[in-house]
């Protein structure tokens, strides 16, 4: 087996392991099809409620609803609903839940959903039933927080209904999901890579594990830093020195110092979201980064990531019929709702996020590439990959980018200010475009962006503070002004140019600008081609999300302006 893997290609194993997991995982996908064709009977919910209401349960084969695919509760119990799906050699697709039509029904508390079958059930509690909601009526509200179920009872005409996930979506145990997807690629990739002479020395396997964790749990990520951070600051009391021209830790300091200056936060854990500024600011004095290596890192270990991501879309859609009654086309019709599918054997799994900083290794691909220190089926692979999984997410900030990132490559023997003036130029219309355009592109951005305007033109010069943005946001006040209502689960502004202008103000705001600009300028960092593509690339991001208001992108774009700004190779002072 390993003379043959010897023999095999990185290419042709990463092709063979994608083809792999789509089958496994196609072969597990029959399975539950074969469940839901011949073994289901049933569905029983218990539910916690201080008055009778009169439960019905409408079931469909495509995608509608009819009264002709209606079932009464067949339990007497007042805390339990009971419903017998008839035999079918036709998959249900999905089922509501009718509350019926009286106005004095009290909040319902669904505290369990069990899916019968005929040798066992499948068993979800309270949280995993509010997360498989899939849509409800006008005349529902949901309380996210305390999982209860109340009833507008004003609305006209009075329907309370609730609709779950298709049956196929929740019959998919995501644990066996993740094992069939993953296997291949688990099994094989280390492998291939068996008695290679990867001569990775501690601070490089400090630094893949902190690039391994970027799809898992924020913890993780967390503990890894910290981990770099004090390997760091040992190494800088071994050697008693540190890299005094690494210029760019000062700006870390900077830019933590003008946040906490006119942020002005209320108490300590506002500032949470800042200590990774702290932590990489110290790594840059002190960590001894081979800056090519971590590229070259990077870069396979997101050809790996996209590599899944791509076979966990294809087998999606090639079950997506079977399972949800709808064509391709509706996949991307319904993109936003669909695509988290894709993504549910991931931890960390925000889309936009996973796709920006996939965006980055194309920047280090394009920079390893041209060293000679990948080959060029690896270097077009990355791009393919990365592309279908933008695609098949939705991302379309990503895909702006992308298209962003191939321009500059292709024009990148112009001169750099002609190319700094196309990329400005580029820039200034598309915000433009989408600022004027906004409520017809995305509603709840809109109804986001006017709410914080409201607030910023009562406070502009220094706004609210860190961490008011979630108050603000749902505060009446601002709300009634801007006539409109922001949903309950968005906490920030959905755009870190905006954000900023509220919790710090235009002064704060302006403040970092200068002092980014002067550092860029200062240093003639507007000369090296990948960070000026990743600020561009970053200011794309501004546009779209707050970036900085969530811990994960916060700690990997500190560690990648890191690796970026590195300057090879080290000039060491003793300071001891």
């Amino acid at each position: 087996m390993k003379n043959i893997l010897e023999k095999v290609k990185l290419f042709s194993v990463i092709l063979i392991c994608i083809l792999l997991s789509v089958i496994l995982t196609s072969i597990y996908s029959y399975s539950v099809k074969k469940d839901l064709m011949h073994e289901i009977v049933g569905v029983k919910l218990i539910v916690d409620t201080q008055s009778e209401f009169e439960a019905n349960l409408f079931y469909t084969y495509g995608q509608s609803f009819h009264a002709s695919h209606k079932l009464n509760n067949k339990s007497s119990a007042l805390d339990t609903l009971l419903f017998k799906f008839p035999k079918s050699k036709e998959i249900i697709k999905k089922f509501r839940i009718d509350f019926g039509n009286n106005r004095n029904i009290s909040p319902v508390k669904i505290k369990q959903l069990q899916l019968l079958f005929k040798q066992q059930k499948i068993c979800l509690n309270q949280k995993e039933v509010f997360n498989s909601l899939y849509n409800i009526s006008p005349s529902v509200e949901l309380d996210k927080k305390n999982r209860i179920i109340h009833f507008n009872k004003s609305n006209d005409p009075f329907d309370p209904y609730i609709i779950f996930s298709p049956l196929g979506e929740l019959l998919l145990n995501e644990w066996k999901y993740s094992i069939t997807l993953l296997i291949p690629f688990l099994v094989l990739l280390p492998l291939f890579f068996y008695k290679k002479k990867l001569n990775i020395t501690i601070p490089k396997l400090l630094l893949l594990l902190f690039i391994i964790c970027i799809p898992l749990k924020i913890a993780w990520t967390t503990f890894c830093a910290i981990l770099l951070c004090l390997y760091s600051l040992s190494f800088a009391l071994y050697k008693k020195k540190i890299f005094y021209e690494n210029r760019y830790s000062y700006i870390y300091f900077g830019i933590f110092c003008l946040i906490i200056l006119f942020g002005r936060p209320s108490n300590f854990s506002v500032i949470d979201m800042l200590w990774p500024l702290l932590l990489f600011a110290f790594m840059g004095l002190t960590f001894p980064i081979s800056k090519i290596d971590i590229y070259k890192y990077y870069v396979h270990f997101f050809l790996f990531l996209n590599a899944v991501m791509v076979a966990s879309g294809i087998s999606f859609l090639i079950w997506f019929s079977d399972f949800y009654g709808l064509n391709i086309s509706d996949y991307f019709g319904e993109i936003k709702g669909f695509s988290s599918n894709i993504r549910s054997w991931v931890i960390y799994d925000h889309a936009a996020f996973l796709s920006f900083f996939g965006l980055i290794g194309v920047l280090f691909l394009n920079d390893i590439y041209d060293l000679k220190q990948i080959n060029k089926r690896l270097f077009y692979l990355y791009h393919i990959l990365l592309f279908i999984f933008i695609v098949l997410s939705g991302v379309r900030i990503c895909l702006l980018i992308y298209f962003v990132y191939i321009f500059n490559i292709m024009i990148k023997q112009i001169h750099y200010k002609q190319r700094l003036f196309y990329n400005i130029l580029g820039y200034a219309v598309f915000a433009s475009i989408l600022i004027f355009n906004i409520k017809k592109i995305d509603v709840n951005r809109y109804t986001l962006w006017t709410v914080s305007w409201e607030a910023i033109k009562e406070k502009p010069f220094f706004g609210y503070g860190l961490g008011q943005s979630d108050i603000i946001l749902h505060s009446k006040y601002f709300n009634n002004n801007a006539g409109v209502t922001v949903p309950l689960e968005f906490n920030h502004s959905h755009n870190q140019i905006i954000t900023f202008l509220l919790e710090i103000g235009l002064v704060g705001t302006l403040a970092l600008i200068i002092l980014l600009s002067w550092f860029l300028y200062k240093g003639k960092y507007y000369k090296d081609d990948t960070l000026v593509l990743f600020v561009l690339g970053l200011s794309y991001m501004f546009l779209t999300e707050s970036v900085f208001e969530t811990s994960k992108p916060m700690y990997v774009i500190c560690f990648l302006f890191l690796v970026i700004m590195i300057q090879v190779p080290y000039k060491m002072k003793k300071v001891i």
